[in-house]
């Protein structure tokens, strides 16, 4: 599974990927931020996470207020 902010990049990587020898791969349709502002659960370092980091200003708007990583 490979997944970015929103899915546009990990979804050039899913394509690229089989070139290189990897054929059992799939894109998180909508990304992180969508996974998270659907309510699924999100995970850092292997404990469950409240938050996601925005990546940008620009980009964070996608990302529901209250899942906002402030660091």
């Amino acid at each position: 599974m490979v997944y970015c902010s929103v899915g546009y990049r990990s979804a050039a990587i899913v394509e690229a990927l089989p070139a290189s020898g990897v054929s059992d791969v799939r894109n998180l349709t909508g990304g992180i931020f969508a996974w998270a502002n659907e309510g699924r659960p999100v995970f850092k370092n292997g404990q469950p996470a409240m938050t996601v980091h925005p990546y940008d200003q620009l980009w964070g708007f996608l990302l529901r207020d209250d899942l906002h990583d402030q660091r």
